[in-house]
């Protein structure tokens, strides 16, 4: 794999490429909203965040992110919250996109790129709020999915854009963060063989840098426990709690447990055998 230089990442790190950034569509509502959200993202860079490294997924990086996505919806709006305490943003570079996203309190910001002949092209830009019932409310243009001008294929499939986006970015960020994982830095111009290795799993690919910047390829060698050593504030709540009365005999009681503060937790990690996956 050849990692090639993209205007949009030169722009964002080291401003350069500009004229190289594009939104070639003729649905002018269309236009004018990715127009503001380019706007937005350059607003963004002028405030100079950690944007960090570029960072590639590889395969084995797909596959704890998928088994271990149980772990972390029951925690969804807190990682949110985590994540917009950290200051978290980047870049996610994919084959033929690029990712940039992110964070304002309870809320995920995402722009994806097409990546295509030495030029960036903005195809969608939203955002999404986290509510403490860990459900999430989408902000975009309505209409943008439909324009056929910058998606192809079954409609339906593409209103799952949004979420898919924003589960894959959740959950890579979560596993970055309370999974053991491998972080290899490729040095501009320089070839890596990665040994992308999990379980029974096993590939070798020689990965090319030619982005004009070192990038972060993100391997997954070692998954056997999810660890959050915060304090978590846990809400009052009902439950049946088992009893006994004064013949022995066990009966359920409906009990409310005030509200508490726990902390973390040490979670063993959620994932199958290969012949069940």
């Amino acid at each position: 794999m050849i990692i090639r230089k993209r205007p949009i990442v030169s722009w964002l790190l080291n401003h350069e490429d500009e004229n190289k950034l594009e939104i070639p569509i003729n649905n002018r509502i269309h236009f004018k909203y990715l127009f503001k959200g380019m706007e937005f993202l350059s607003d963004v860079r002028d405030t100079k965040p950690d944007w960090g490294l570029p960072e590639l997924i590889m395969p084995s990086f797909e596959k704890v992110m998928k088994k271990s996505a149980k772990s972390f919806f029951n925690i969804d709006h807190q990682l949110f919250q985590e994540f917009y305490n950290d200051n978290v943003c980047g870049i996610l570079i994919e084959e033929g996109a690029t990712i940039i996203y992110g964070f304002e309190e309870d809320t995920l910001y995402v722009w994806l790129f097409k990546e295509e002949i030495g030029k960036s092209t903005l195809l969608l830009y939203f955002y999404i709020k986290s509510s403490t019932d860990n459900k999430r409310q989408i902000y975009t243009c309505p209409t943008l999915i439909d324009d056929d001008q910058l998606f192809s294929g079954d409609k339906e499939e593409r209103k799952q854009i949004y979420k898919n986006l924003a589960d894959k970015l959740i959950i890579y960020l979560a596993v970055k963060k309370y999974v053991q994982v491998e972080k290899v830095i490729i040095p501009l111009g320089t070839s890596t063989l990665i040994d992308d290795t999990i379980k029974d799993y096993r590939k070798k690919e020689k990965i090319k840098n030619e982005s004009g910047q070192e990038v972060i390829v993100m391997d997954s060698r070692w998954f056997r426990k999810i660890v959050n050593d915060n304090d978590i504030f846990v809400r009052g709540f009902f439950r049946l709690q088992n009893k006994k009365n004064e013949m022995g005999e066990w009966y359920k009681e409906l009990i409310f447990v005030d509200s508490f503060v726990r902390h973390g937790y040490h979670r063993n990690a959620i994932i199958e055998d290969k012949d069940n996956s």
